[in-house]
């Protein structure tokens, strides 16, 4: 039990951390982080792959994050262009 607290203090630390990067830096380390996944895994280190995947989790879901904020406000702005050119009254 002890260890499931600590993993997740570590995945909140990490999602602090990845919200002070780009989203191509994010992307990067996204590759880097499943490449230690791989050797991991294929090594058969229970504990290291299962921490990378964790950390892959946690990458993945920032990305995800940051995608539905650009879509967004591009909604946004194709909803003002649109206002603009319409004007209603």
């Amino acid at each position: 039990m002890l260890l499931v607290g600590l993993v997740f203090d570590i995945v909140a630390d990490m999602h602090h951390t990845y919200q002070q990067l780009d989203l191509q830096t994010l992307i990067d380390l996204l590759a880097e982080e499943t490449e230690k996944y791989t050797k991991a895994f294929i090594i058969g280190g229970l504990k290291e792959s299962s921490q990378q995947r964790d950390i892959i989790n946690a990458l993945v879901e920032e990305i995800n994050i940051r995608k539905r904020e650009i879509i967004a406000v591009k909604a946004d702005q194709d909803g003002s262009r649109m206002a603009n050119d319409f004007p209603c009254c």
